[in-house]
């Protein structure tokens, strides 16, 4: 029975090369009863809009905006606006004509400057279709990133699980472009091996026991729309981790989440997956909505400065919530919020701040006030920082005995290191506080910023 329609929000941003996979994981679901959003968010490339407009024109569930260029946040949204009946929809195109798209303007609000809407005809039985065309009624969402994709029976076998649940958690595996790393799923570091259903108090208690800062959520699960409308949860525009602020207010203010330890979605590792840059690394695109920033005549600290400033706005939302006197609120305030606003008060190293997000750092502070020290202590036993020291200290005869103390280092090192493997393999709670973790982390960070024009360290 596919008495449940899901709708499927796709986000597309210079994907040529991956979204034809993608699309085919979607098209070609056990699950049928699907409404197919496509968010082209103003590529640039060749073919990412032409091969969204093939798919739409062949696929009558499929609906394709396209948009000025917003980033990732915008994109999502326009799904979750056009599925909650936010837009009005006026047909550009009088007549049907077959082997033809539909086209369809925003009339009225349009905040994301959505150029044009487009559906198949083979959605509309007469032209009286085009004017009565409105969005559909679903009851479950879920995204997907269009350089990523999906087993063909991910949805057959979320669908039933939703039933009397607001969220639905699966896993994911990565697909490697780059070189192969160690990476871990989120579900691997939380624990969660079996299938069953938990509350969001439980969550919180296993993200303190696993020492888990961060929290992100957008593509690697289901959600029950009926609930995302409820709390009025979007994703914040123009900004960098916009999965960590919606992860943890959806999973905080839900009465149940279902954990489904299966890897459903295949994850891709590339160079550049940014949806507001080109595939050149470091390049921002003159459409790119990134462009507003970029006062710095430098691309990489106008990315940087985006970065610090996303992490001030996330905090200053999960502030707010705190501030609404929810039940999870001194969670959020004493687990989640020390490391976002320490990451934020990277803010203070611009000499320009375009956003005007600088005037927040005086309350930024005082959500870490009470974090240990610690970080310059970590930083201070790099590998680097020791070897340099010792360079510094000898002269004259010890000059000598500097290689022999530079082996000793790195054989103490590596030892160590093996060791600190070992005991995270053992068990993942024996894993080191992120440096952020700690009060004096922007003491911290000066000191690995130097050491890093040196020697790169991971």
């Amino acid at each position: 029975m596919q008495t449940k329609t899901i709708g499927v929000v796709i986000p597309i941003y210079n994907v040529e090369k991956y979204l034809k996979e993608c699309l085919d994981s979607v098209i070609n679901q056990t699950y049928t009863n699907l409404e197919i959003i496509l968010v082209n968010d103003g590529s640039t490339d060749e073919d990412s809009l032409n091969i969204a407009k093939a798919y739409t024109l062949k696929d009558k569930r499929i609906t394709l905006f396209d948009k000025k260029n917003g980033g990732l946040s915008s994109a999502r949204n326009v799904g979750i606006e056009y599925f909650s009946g936010e837009y009005k929809l006026k047909n550009k195109t009088q007549t049907i004509k077959e082997n033809s798209l539909i086209e369809f303007n925003i009339e009225g609000n349009n905040p994301y400057e959505i150029y044009t809407v487009y559906k198949s005809y083979k959605a509309f039985n007469d032209e009286q279709d085009l004017t009565n065309f409105t969005y559909p009624i679903i009851d479950y969402i879920i995204f997907l990133d269009s350089d990523d994709y999906w087993e063909l029976n991910c949805i057959e076998e979320c669908v039933p699980r939703m039933d009397g649940v607001d969220v639905l958690w699966f896993d994911f595996k990565f697909l490697y472009e780059t070189k192969k790393r160690d990476n871990k799923s989120q579900m691997f570091y939380f624990g969660y091996n079996d299938e069953k259903i938990i509350t969001p108090r439980e969550w919180l208690k296993r993200a303190k026991e696993k020492k888990l800062f961060y929290f992100w959520f957008a593509w690697q699960g289901m959600i029950n729309f009926n609930y995302l409308k409820k709390i009025k949860l979007k994703f914040i525009d123009g900004i960098f981790a916009e999965d960590c602020h919606f992860g943890v207010i959806l999973f905080a203010l839900c009465e149940n989440i279902y954990i489904l330890p299966r890897r459903f979605y295949i994850y891709r590792i590339r160079e550049s997956s940014l949806m507001n840059c080109s595939k050149k690394k470091y390049n921002i695109h003159p459409s790119s909505y990134l462009k507003q920033i970029d006062v710095f005549q430098n691309e990489n600290i106008t990315r940087n400065y985006h970065e610090a400033a996303s992490w001030a706005q996330i905090a200053l939302k999960f502030i707010k919530f705190i501030n609404s006197n929810h039940y999870f609120g001194e969670d959020i305030k004493t687990h989640f919020l020390p490391v976002v606003c320490n990451k934020a008060l990277t803010l203070q190293i611009f000499n320009k701040d375009p956003l005007f997000y600088k005037k927040n750092i005086k309350i930024l502070k005082q959500y870490i006030q009470n974090q240990p020290l610690g970080a310059v202590e970590r930083v201070k036993g790099y590998f680097v920082y020791k070897m340099l020291k010792q360079v510094s200290k000898n002269n004259g005869i010890k000059k000598i005995l500097l290689p022999f103390k530079i082996a000793y280092l790195s054989f103490d090192f590596y030892k160590n290191r093996k060791r600190y493997k070992k005991d995270i393999k053992k068990d993942l709670s024996n894993k080191k506080l992120p440096l952020e973790y700690y009060k004096d982390y922007q003491k911290a960070i000066k000191i690995k910023n130097k050491l890093e024009q040196i020697c790169y360290i991971d």
